[in-house]
């Protein structure tokens, strides 16, 4: 399939096209501007980084809160690493609006795509808005010692990155760090691609659905655009032709684990909770499964939530009625039959751990 029909199929996926994406990327960065609403206080636009396509988020502050220093939600939606500008994305904007009324601060995230940058520049970038929240966190009053992180799809994996580099100061090749943390406290990411390279065979193994984003390994597909496997770059924007030169992810096995953020994954990790549908058409839940298996195996607290109905969309995995969850701590593991987690659920995980790691 060539990109150009890869992202105009991928349109109800992504919430974004790339004619939009392409805008974005020759237009000037706004100045942060505050709104009102009833219930929160929005600053929008705040650069976090170079002035480049994607180094924006929006933060929402709760208009009732008290004097105590807010606890920060960071929310970043899922584009298959096509948009730059995931912070307006509906998605979070509904998640800004459901934690502010339970006495969050939210940040919304944007990071540069993969037609702007390939990895490790996303990765870096979820890092420094991190860093950027805490080194600002007192103008804002946020506690800057009680960082949650939350996402869905490749926001997922922002998440899922975020959480196992966490115990890492400073990345190869990164910049900017200055001592600063880029830490979260705790993680939930829903349905997060992680270990690409066994995408293709997980899901044709298990007779999993498998829609427009197959074949993984393709040179056009999300996870081939994201890692440019090949010694020419991809044209911006992609053409209708497979760029001449990029490879299937399979012939850059290093560069694609590099991706995974299960290979960070080495000791005494965050709390993290993953949550994935059997009936995702886009990602083969062995994806979460493996984040939540690795972190359970160091000992760690971690839980897993498998929903046999779920599809690509977090509304599906919310209030299921049917799931598995698998909880483990000091590697002792419980399993419970019931129903999807709800957003009460959600947050007591998060809050819980935070008080947690906070103490």
């Amino acid at each position: 399939m060539s990109a150009i029909r890869f992202f105009r199929n991928a349109i109800p996926y992504v919430m974004v096209t790339l004619l939009v994406t392409t805008l974005l990327i020759n237009t000037p960065y706004l100045v942060a501007q505050s709104t009102s609403e009833d219930n929160y206080t929005q600053i929008a636009d705040l650069a976090y980084g170079p002035e480049d396509p994607g180094n924006l988020l929006d933060l929402y502050l709760p208009n009732d809160a008290g004097e105590d220093a807010l606890p920060l939600i960071i929310w970043h939606s899922g584009s298959a690493w096509f948009s730059n500008m995931a912070k307006d994305d509906d998605g979070a904007v509904a998640i800004a609006e459901e934690f502010t009324s339970r006495g969050f601060a939210v940040a919304t995230l944007s990071i540069r795509s993969s037609i702007d940058a390939r990895f490790p520049a996303q990765g870096h970038d979820v890092r420094a808005a991190i860093r950027f929240l805490r080194e600002n966190a007192a103008e804002y009053g946020i506690n800057p010692d009680q960082f949650a992180m939350m996402g869905n799809s490749s926001g997922g994996w922002a998440t899922a990155f975020a959480a196992t580099t966490s115990n890492i100061m400073e990345l190869p090749g990164e910049e900017g760090v200055n001592g600063i943390s880029s830490a979260v406290q705790v993680a939930v990411p829903f349905f997060p691609p992680t270990d690409f390279l066994s995408m293709d065979t997980f899901a044709a193994e298990n007779d999993l659905p498998m829609g427009f984003a197959y074949p993984h390994d393709s040179p056009t597909s999300p996870e081939g655009l994201l890692i440019e496997c090949g010694d020419e770059p991809a044209p911006v924007p992609p053409s209708e032709e497979p760029p001449e030169g990029l490879l299937s992810i399979q012939d850059c096995p290093e560069e694609t684990e590099a991706a995974d953020p299960t290979s960070y994954i080495d000791g005494e990790e965050i709390p993290i909770w993953v949550l994935h549908g059997g009936a995702d058409e886009l990602l083969p839940f062995n994806q979460s499964q493996l984040v939540y298996e690795a972190t359970m195996t160091e000992g760690n607290v971690a839980r897993y939530t498998f929903v046999p109905t779920g599809e690509h969309d977090v509304g599906t995995i919310i209030d299921a009625e049917a799931a598995t969850t698998r909880t483990a701590s000091d590697g002792e593991e419980t399993v419970a039959e019931g129903a999807g987690p709800s957003w009460d659920e959600i947050e007591e995980f998060i809050r819980s751990n935070l008080t947690t790691m906070t103490e």
